[in-house]
């Protein structure tokens, strides 16, 4: 039986029709939500071949999403016109909510505010983005300051996703205490499963956009040169949402394709066979805010070798491995250890560790929030 509670999630990540995985992580957080609330979601999106305003409705048992899609424009006024107008439209098919979440402020976060007024209710602001970064911080637009700014008068509570997160968040929000409520994992649909010890090779894998700014791809298949010169007794494949071929190109100019391999775009249920398949999961990002990749690695029992980001910025040995930014030797020489030393980790323990991401934890934990601010 779901409650009364009336909640509608607004975001400036959204899966859609040209972005099916843009901020697929707050469409499952929206799903988790609606198994115990009345949840309504509210998107907006140009389309250059729209000529009016419309919107798009999809209705599953407590989970309602608005699509409000607009006509794009050469020009900045109109176009700006247009998305507020279309933004005004979908609230009109919402009828009373209890209270907004807002996911990621910049480019929206105008969104959340005018939802709150338009509500009278509780705003809670959940950053995923990594624009509070220090270096990042310093290079904001003014636009992006005077948004936040308003944000920052007009919010009841702030979520973090990670302590990570919530460290470079706090120097802004200094005044506001500041919670965690991670990403959510299906436990149940990434399982932990044996390996298959007959496969002789050490399999890798990566799962990621391959956006070079944080990704880190070309550093990943630098490394995998480096550790071929010592062994090529392993395997490395990535899956990736976004075109690959200029890295599949370069993986066959440095003479290594019959080690690396690439798949994708995949739906979320077909990533997890090859979860059970890796013997290691890497990461080698400049910069993660949670990386939901390695929750779900961790829940089907999956080791990692990874940066100081996210959720696995002080790992201990029994998770796996961090290594250093920018050190492409290192984490081939990592990588090398993990094959010749043969190191055993506990699936089950990595495991358990993980199922502090889980829905029921996650779901309990906004129940929390969300009950302070909903009598």
């Amino acid at each position: 039986m779901t409650s009364e509670t009336h909640i509608l999630i607004l975001s400036s990540w959204y899966p859609s029709e040209d972005k099916p995985f843009l901020g697929n992580f707050v469409q499952r957080s929206a799903r988790l939500l609606s198994k115990k609330y009345k949840v309504s979601v509210l998107t907006t999106r140009s389309d250059s071949a729209t000529k009016s305003i419309k919107i798009n409705t999809l209705h599953s048992e407590d989970l309602t999403e608005y699509e409000a899609v607009y006509p794009t424009s050469h020009f900045l006024l109109r176009r700006k016109k247009n998305h507020e107008e279309a933004f005004n439209l979908g609230l009109r098919n919402i009828d009373h909510v209890d209270i907004v979440i807002g996911h990621v402020a910049l480019p929206k976060s105008w969104q959340f505010i005018i939802a709150k007024n338009n509500y009278n209710c509780p705003l809670i602001y959940v950053e995923h983005g990594s624009y509070f970064r220090k270096e990042i911080q310093n290079k904001w637009r003014l636009i992006d300051k005077i948004f936040l700014k308003r944000l920052k008068n007009n919010i009841d509570e702030i979520v973090a996703v990670s302590a990570f997160l919530k460290k470079d968040m706090q120097r802004y929000f200094d005044e506001f205490s500041i919670s965690i409520i991670g990403n959510s994992v299906d436990l149940d649909l990434f399982s932990l499963k044996e390996k298959n010890e007959a496969n002789k090779k050490f399999n890798f894998l990566h799962i990621s956009t391959l956006d070079e700014q944080t990704k880190n791809p070309i550093g990943i298949l630098n490394a995998c040169k480096f550790l071929s010169e010592k062994t090529r007794d392993f395997t490395l494949t990535i899956v990736s949402d976004e075109d690959y071929s200029k890295y599949a190109q370069f993986v066959k100019e440095q003479k290594i394709d019959d080690i690396v391999s690439f798949q994708g775009p995949l739906k979320l249920e077909e990533t997890i066979e090859y979860y059970h398949r890796a013997d290691a999961f890497v990461l080698y990002s400049k910069y993660e805010t949670f990386s939901i990749v390695i929750a779900e690695a961790w829940a089907t029992g999956t080791p990692v070798i990874t940066t100081k980001v996210g959720i696995a910025s002080d790992i201990s040995i029994e998770l796996g491995a961090n290594i250093e930014h920018d050190n492409d030797q290192e984490l081939a020489e990592v990588m090398l250890s993990f094959i010749e030393q043969g190191i055993k980790f506990d699936k089950v323990q990595i495991r358990e560790y993980a199922k502090q991401f889980g829905n029921d934890k996650t779901l309990s934990s906004w129940t929390d929030l969300i009950e302070r601010h909903v009598r």
